[in-house]
Parts: structure tokens; sequence; C-alpha cells
């Protein structure tokens, strides 16, 4: 039997051989401790020899072809149809003809490093090279692939772990200013009243397109000017799929009464038109439809296709989910909660609007800046010899030309901030 036992107290160390070190070439074993009887300790020595050599034996035989086919087939149907076709083609165009082959016990981190360098350079079509958010969502395939492996005991060590893709750089969220989604709106409302309303709800609910796609009217309370978003409209090979939202939770947000009034006319003129071929506007109808019933929504390929229409019109270089960009940072930069805005935009934690939308929070950057300077201008005049603490005077300079107020943008009610007096 590849393993030894030996008594160690009121215990039993076992220890099973677990090969060769590639790189050093010294013997590597796996341990543990057990307590019982001989016979129960001999018992768990086989089990884990049986553990040990089974990724050895398996690997011995699977490539990296397999490893991918079977994660594929065992997980995809939890995703989306977007996520599920985006992870397919990464492992048919990238992963499985430069690694396919390869024998899931050899594949070292080197291989992996040579394969995104190999990338970065000449991975595109026609030998183009592949940018460093492609790469690393490739990276991102294969690491998760081969934590499955060692989920399944195939493998010990992740290899994909210490592997270096390129580093991803955020990219700055540019959002168009109120006049010029002003000047869109105003374009679309004369030619188009139905996307105009589409626009409209876009950009005073933040909500994504796959939630307006999906929105129903049994969704929408007229009466008090909410709106429920429950599911979301997904592209897929055989056509547009209805999934939960993005967070898996169902959120309201209010409107504003000029959006509520461009909802009700828009309701006006389903209702004109489905009366008009003699049908019903059911209450499960969706809100956006060319179908006079409501049964059919838009694509919502379609409607980005149609943003990009009209935004060329008016000379604008937006997409269409910088609307959302543009409700988070207009409320967050007038003062709205970071609370409040992060509940309207549906993110599972405050956390990640602060991260995303760091920029256009209102912080105390003008008031750190001139408490340094209170505080040297103080030192230069001595203030600091009379005062037993030096920094209340640089408060008493500060109020002297500052203005006390309640709400602070990052913390909600109750908390006193100092604002610039006019």
């Amino acid at each position: 039997m590849p393993g030894s036992i030996r008594k160690r107290g009121d215990s039993w160390e076992l220890r099973a051989y677990a090969g060769t070190d590639p790189d050093t070439g010294r013997r590597r074993s796996v341990s543990a401790t057990v307590k019982g009887s001989r016979r129960a300790a001999q018992c768990q020595l086989v089990e884990l020899v049986r553990r040990v050599d089974y990724p050895r034996k398996m690997t011995s035989k699977v490539t990296v072809t397999k490893l991918l086919d079977d994660w594929y087939q065992a997980v995809s149907s939890n995703w989306s149809p977007t996520t599920a076709t985006q992870t397919k083609s990464i492992i048919d165009h990238h992963l499985i003809p430069k690694l396919g082959p390869v024998p899931l016990q050899t594949l070292r981190t080197e291989d992996i490093d040579a394969l995104y360098g190999e990338l970065r350079h000449r991975g595109g079509p026609n030998g183009t090279a592949l940018t460093a958010g492609t790469v690393r969502r490739i990276h991102v395939v294969l690491h998760r692939a081969l934590a499955q492996a060692l989920r399944w005991e195939w493998l010990w060590v992740n290899p994909a772990s210490a592997a270096s893709p390129p580093r991803l750089e955020p990219s700055p969220i540019r959002p168009p200013s109120p006049q010029e989604v002003v000047k869109l709106l105003n374009h679309v409302a004369g030619i188009d009243p139905a996307f105009h309303t589409y626009l409209s709800l876009a950009v005073s609910t933040g909500a994504r397109r796959s939630q307006l796609t999906a929105l129903r009217w049994s969704d929408i309370d007229l009466e008090n000017g909410e709106i429920g978003f429950i599911q979301a409209l997904l592209d897929a090979k055989g056509g547009p799929v209805l999934r939960p939202t993005k967070t898996r939770r169902t959120y309201r947000v209010d409107l504003d009464r000029d959006c509520l009034q461009v909802l009700l006319a828009h309701r006006e003129r389903s209702l004109e038109q489905a009366t008009g071929v003699g049908l019903d506007l059911e209450e499960s109808g969706f809100v956006f439809s060319n179908d006079p019933a409501g049964q059919t929504p838009w694509k919502p390929n379609w409607v980005t296709k149609r943003f990009i229409d009209y935004r060329k019109a008016v000379n604008l270089t937006c997409r269409l989910h910088d609307l959302r960009h543009f409700m988070a940072t207009t409320m967050l930069t007038a003062g709205i909660p970071i609370t409040t805005v992060s509940a309207r935009l549906s993110h599972a934690r405050t956390s990640t609007t602060l991260n995303v939308y760091t920029h256009a929070i209102p912080g105390g950057d003008g008031l750190a800046a001139e408490v340094l300077s209170c505080i040297l201008r103080d030192a230069r005049a001595g203030t600091n010899t009379r005062h037993p603490h030096p920094h209340r005077s640089v408060w008493r300079h500060l109020i002297s030309f500052c203005r006390v107020r309640r709400a602070s943008p990052l913390r909600g009610e109750g908390r006193v901030t100092l604002t610039w007096a006019e």
C-alpha cells in the first residue's frame, strides 16, 4: 500500500504518497490525523490513499477539452442565456484550440501564462491582438473550470490561481449631461412617442434595458406612481427569454410627475391601438410592444439599435446604459443619500454603488483643504502656543464662513456637514 501509519500519542498519523513534484523531483505526500483503534485507522488510510490516487488516475486520461465540456454541461443551466453563450464562445474559440489536447495532469501555470501572452499579441481574428478585457474573461472561464476540477477531485491544485492575466483598467464613466439628455428626449418625442416613453423611464428610474423591456402593465401602479421590476428580458439564440432580474430580487421605484404623465399618455395610446383592432389591452401585456395586445415585447438588441439611430441623429456619443449612469451620478451630485440611489439602482450592496460612483459623491475634499490651510495659517501666526487643542481655532475659522446643515449624501439624515456659504 503506498501509505504509512504511525502512533502519535492517543491518535494515528496517516500518510499517503501523492506523486513526485515535477519541479524539484521530491516525493509528495498527503497526511491526516485520526483517533480510534488501529483497525479503524487502517481503514481510514485505505480511503486516504484512494482519494489521493483518484485524481492522478483521472487526470492521466482526462484532457482540458473533457474538463471544459463536462463543466459547461454541469453548470451552464444555472446561467443566463448571455453568460452561457459568451462562455461557450470562449471555450470553443480560445481554450479548446490552444489547450484542449493537453492532459489535465500536465497543465502548468506557465502554460496558461504563455496562452495569455499569445492571445494578447495575436489571439484575435486574422492574428490581431485581443484586448486585456477579453483575455481577462478567458482567464475567468478557465479558472472556474479548473476550480470545478478541484471539487470533482480531478486535481489538487488549480494552476490558474497563480497565473498572471493582464491587468484590467476600469473604464471611466462618462454619462451625458442634462442638456444632452433633454436634447435626445425632445428629438425622440416628436417622431417616436413610444420610444420616448422608454427613454424617459430609463432616465428617471435608471433601470437596465432588460428590466424595461420585460416590464408589464401589471407591474405598474399608476395611481401611486410606482414601478415594480420583477423580471428581465434577455436575448438568446432561440429568441428573448424572461429571467429573474440581475440581482434576483424584485424592487420598486417611484416615478416623478413628468415621467408619470409620459407613461399615462403611452398607456392611452396603447389602449387606443388595441381597441382599434378589436382587442383588449390586458394587464399582463408588455408595456413596450409592437403588438396591439402587448403579448410580444421589444427585443433588447432592437432597442439598442434604435437608440443608436436616434443618438446619432442628435450627435451624441453616449451608450444606452449611460442613461443609467446619468441617473445615478445626477442624484448623487445633487446630494441624494447614497443608500437611496443604491436602492434605486437595485445594487445588492451599497458598497457597489460607492465603488462605481465615488467620483460623483460630494465629499469633504474642499473642507479638508481648508482645514489644512487654517492649520498652517495658525502655525504661521503662532496660534498653537495659545491653544491646548490647536484645532479648535481651525473650526472657529471654518464656522465663521460656513453654514451648518443637516443630511449627508454619504450617511443619510441625521449627520451634520459643513457646506460653503454663497
